[in-house]
């Protein structure tokens, strides 16, 4: 009984280590089932944050890539894959070169994210392309981005230099160390590297993983691939607006440049100078030497005129062996000094020729807003310049106003009105004022009619249209006394027949002038009959009375009240009253009679008011 009593409690026992046994079991593989359950919680939020990251990053990918579509400027382009690279991969220096091939160097085009003394150390770097090729080592590669790791490598001095370290904590293994280096070069069509993506100290610390690198890597490729498209546009358009011969600006070109050019001196009241420049005799050479030694001949000119040019200046081909060079914020005098170096440089140019030619240039000086205020004008003053220059003796730079040593006979005359067919009407006062340049008694006599009539003319014309095209008038009327020769326009004893016909002939000259510029039409019948007569005894047509436009009666008063009042050889200036005796006398013979007392009362009224405004 007892024995068995024993077996019984020993049982009991044994039931209950069982029991324990089992619940401790169950309790770890319940702990190993949470504790898996956990683990794989974890992984999947991790999983899910670096799917989320991932996708972040890829989405920062696809908009760059849709913005780099929208332009094809270079700058705009690494300025948007610099921001994109900075906003997404968390680095706290970031910058991007760009090679460029003429040096041989990476220029930072983009540098963000650091302090601005870094910054701006940065920037001013440009690296050769030797010390950026040498740090692209297969040691230090990863795919297609390279990471220089302190542990493996020391930093020249010269590389150092341009890749300085910065001072910021190291956090130990694992992270980015001050001098571990992260380069993404950026490769062409042809696997040459045409740029580089340099960043430095990440936001995190950590060294990047493997997902960081492919992103580096596909920014990259992705502002590689946007660069060169947007260097085959640039180059493209570079071909549209370059002489395919000589490497200039081609001739459309230079006529948006010196649109643009006029707009920005009308806006600014700034002033600059146009040269129009031909080879003398040019044809000679292709005639002689054959036109590829011509065509070299026109590219050793190109170089004179690129190395004459400032930095600044716009140099173009404009055709043939023309050639021009806008000069901004340069006036005429100023502009004449680097014409005269292009005509030095040319004849200093030397063709590889047996018994080689001498080069020469003749070069036409025009200025804004002196001899034209818009594009044609300044092309129509600076040919008609280039014209005077070749006249008078080639291999010379000449102004629009050099008209003083020139006669003009119908050819030349003929050449100057195709050459104005662009002009405006300050093209032709200066063409006018240069002419009265010519009379060595009175070289104002323009500038005196136009003071005279300013005077007067609210007085004599009483329609608006009227007193505007008087005044217009009086600027250009006597601009055909260009056919009149110098020693005629400054002779003192008498004038013979044929001296007398010249001078008849200008009014004539003057309207050929003028109708040639298309723009001045309305002047015409003032030019043509200024000269007419109130008897009809005048020219060119002889005609009479209200026959003769208003316009030119009112000019014939105040152009001989000007020749009256200023001194001649064969006389001194008259009074004013003297002056007004004379155009009493002429009344009804050579003037209006009605004009010539209308024109006393209004100067007589003038003194008036100009004497009371002194006493006061």
């Amino acid at each position: 009984m007892t024995y068995v009593a024993a077996i019984g409690v020993t049982g009991d026992l044994v039931t209950g280590a069982l029991a324990v046994v089992l619940v401790v079991v169950l309790a770890v593989v319940l702990f190993f089932v949470w504790r898996r359950h956990q683990r794989g919680l974890a992984e999947l939020q991790a999983t899910a944050e670096t799917q989320s990251e991932r996708s972040r990053r890829l989405e920062a990918i696809v908009a760059l890539g849709t913005r780099l579509r929208s332009t094809h400027d270079i700058e705009a382009v690494v300025h948007m894959a610099g921001e994109a690279v900075y906003e997404t991969l968390n680095y706290h220096e970031n910058a991007i070169y760009l090679l460029d091939e003429e040096s041989d160097q990476f220029v930072p085009t983009v540098v963000l994210g650091g302090d601005e003394a870094y910054n701006a150390a940065i920037a001013e770097k440009r690296i050769p392309a030797g010390i950026v090729l040498g740090l692209l080592a297969e040691k230090f590669r990863h795919g297609n981005v390279y990471f220089v790791d302190h542990r493996f490598y020391r930093w020249s001095d010269e590389e150092l230099e341009y890749f300085p370290s910065s001072d910021f904590p190291y956090g130990g293994p694992g992270c980015f160390h001050p001098e571990d280096g992260l380069f993404a070069p950026m490769y062409d069509h042809t696997e040459r590297v045409i740029g580089l993506l340099d960043l430095y100290h990440p936001a995190d610390g950590r060294l990047p993983g493997p997902q960081s690198l492919q992103m580096l890597e596909i920014f990259a490729n992705v502002t590689a691939v946007a660069v060169e498209n947007a260097r085959y546009a640039a180059s493209l358009q570079t071909l549209a607006v370059t002489d395919g011969l000589t490497g200039l600006y081609n001739h459309r070109h230079f006529q948006e440049v010196l649109g643009t050019e006029v707009e920005r001196s009308r806006r600014y009241g700034a002033t600059f100078t146009l040269l129009m420049m031909d080879l003398d005799f040019f044809k000679r050479v292709n005639d002689r030497f054959g036109h590829q030694r011509g065509d070299h001949a026109l590219r050793e000119v190109a170089e004179v005129l690129t190395q004459a040019a400032r930095a600044s200046d716009f140099v173009a081909r404009y055709g043939g062996e023309e050639f021009v060079m806008i000069l901004p914020e340069t006036p005429a005098r100023q502009a004449e000094v680097v014409a005269e170096r292009v005509r030095e440089g040319v004849k200093g140019i030397e063709l590889d020729v047996p018994d080689p030619p001498q080069m020469s240039i003749s070069i036409g000086v025009a200025d804004y807003p002196f001899c034209g205020i818009d594009r044609a004008s300044l092309i129509s003053a600076a040919d008609a310049a280039l014209m005077f220059a070749k006249r008078a003796g080639r291999d010379m730079v000449a102004h629009f106003s050099a008209v003083e040593p020139l006669e003009f006979d119908r050819a030349a005359l003929e050449g100057l009105a195709f050459r104005l067919e662009g002009a405006d009407i300050v093209t032709l006062e200066a063409l006018a004022a240069a002419v009265d340049q010519r009379d060595r008694f009175d070289k104002h006599h323009s500038a005196g009619v136009v003071a005279t009539v300013e005077r007067v003319v609210g007085s004599l014309v009483s329609e608006p249209n009227q007193v505007d095209l008087v005044r217009a008038a009086a600027r250009v009327y006597d601009v055909g006394k260009l056919v009149i020769p110098v020693e005629v326009l400054n002779r003192t004893d008498g004038l013979g027949a044929i001296e007398r016909e010249a001078i008849r002939r200008h009014p004539e000259v003057g309207r050929h002038l003028i109708e040639s510029t298309m723009k001045l039409a309305y002047l015409l019948p003032t030019v043509m009959y200024h000269h007419e007569c109130w008897d009809g005894s005048g020219y060119p047509e002889g005609l009479r009375g209200e026959e003769i436009p208003l316009s030119a009666r009112v000019i014939a008063i105040c152009d001989a009240y000007q020749a009256m009042v200023s001194d001649r050889p064969y006389r001194a200036a008259m009074s004013q009253d003297d002056a007004f005796d004379e155009l009493r006398r002429s009344s009804g013979i050579q003037f209006d009679p009605h004009l010539v007392e209308q024109f006393i009362t209004a100067m007589s009224a003038d003194d008036d008011t100009a004497e009371d405004a002194g006493k006061e």
